[in-house]
């Protein structure tokens, strides 16, 4: 199924390497182009503004994404995720009031949740606290890496730890105009074009209207299989693109890749198999987490293969800085996805020690 206009895919194709390289410009569009097409609508219920569907269905429309940009897909996993969160909260406050704003990019929502992913694995503290102040609440801390964060309209999504460790921590969504400080965009090598700045809570009067969960731990770790598995539109397209670009040259001088390139395609196909049926059971990822972290940490590798073997298969044509094929761009997005957070190199060490 398609789920991109082909008007759309084109713009797309024509300015990704603009996006992909310069804050600003195309870049400041790209958010609303992609909301028009519907995208955000996917697997939102009909009854409340979106079009139906599944978990499986925002990953194949962020892998289109990916086919032609790796940060259009970037964003749309960050904005599709707060999305997601605030559907999956009991707070139906902010679904009322945010909702039909994020579902036309008129509001963008950047995801910082990796920071509470990490955290639920015991590997790093909550960057934001709640701190409690003559009978009130503030939160205090920095996100240091949030993307889809423009600098005119956003809500931020995150986890807060409490000063009493004994309370769980808060899953919030917290607006721009509480007073957070966004920074500069952080400089890229790619995906400059992504809105990704840090955010500084400098004693932010905490609204109960932003508190999407209490109980921050069960919360995240029932949210966490949407939340990885979207990431995985990323790779998937960008994959998919690359494997196209090898399959468009398996003439006679290049057919010595066949083999190569039908066990990629293999490597790709099931990982994709086994993350929709594991999604298709809405609680098997909830108790079977190790098996997507492998999946995702087994991803990263058969992007990088499908990348060296697009580069094999372009030859010395796709080394040409002025090159029509977008290979350069895409050999830069493809150093992203290990480091994506939570990175390959956390995942293996959360199964390692777990």
């Amino acid at each position: 199924m398609t789920y991109l206009s082909k008007e759309f895919t084109a713009w797309l194709e024509a300015n990704a390497q603009d996006i992909d390289q310069e804050s600003g410009g195309s870049a400041d569009e790209l958010l609303t182009r992609i909301a028009e097409e519907g995208v955000f609508k996917i697997g939102v219920p009909t009854g409340i503004g979106g079009s139906g569907g599944t978990a499986t269905d925002v990953i194949d429309a962020l892998s289109e994404l990916g086919r032609y940009s790796l940060s259009a897909a970037f964003i749309g996993w960050g904005h599709r995720t707060l999305i997601n969160n605030i559907l999956e909260s009991s707070n139906t406050y902010l679904r009322d009031t945010w909702l039909p704003e994020l579902l036309t990019g008129k509001l963008a929502g950047g995801t910082g949740l990796s920071n509470a992913i990490k955290f639920l694995s015991k590997i790093e503290e909550l960057n934001v606290k709640v701190i409690e102040k003559n009978g009130r609440r503030y939160l205090r801390g920095c996100l240091p890496w949030v993307t889809n964060v423009r600098s005119d309209n956003f809500a931020v999504l995150f986890a807060a730890g409490c000063d009493d460790k004994n309370k769980e921590p808060l899953v919030l969504a917290v607006p721009q105009s509480a007073g957070i400080e966004r920074s500069s965009d952080l400089e890229f090598m790619a995906l400059q074009g992504a809105n990704t700045a840090s955010l500084t809570f400098d004693d932010i009067v905490l609204d109960d209207h932003w508190i999407l969960s209490e109980n921050g731990s069960d919360f995240i770790a029932q949210t966490r299989p949407t939340f990885l598995g979207y990431q995985f539109g990323l790779a998937f397209g960008l994959a998919h693109r690359s494997l196209d670009e090898v399959a468009s040259t398996l003439s006679r001088s290049r057919l010595v890749l066949k083999d190569e390139y039908e066990a990629v395609q293999a490597g790709l196909n099931r990982i994709q198999t086994d993350l929709y049926t594991g999604l298709e059971d809405n609680d098997y990822f909830i108790h079977h987490p190790r098996e997507l972290f492998q999946l995702r940490i087994d991803i990263v590798d058969v992007v990088t293969n499908a990348l060296l073997l697009e580069l094999q298969s372009s030859g010395g044509r796709a080394y040409f800085k002025n090159s029509s094929s977008g290979f350069a761009r895409r050999w830069k997005e493809g150093a992203f996805l290990p480091i994506v957070s939570p990175s390959a190199v956390q995942l293996r060490h959360i199964l390692a020690v777990s």
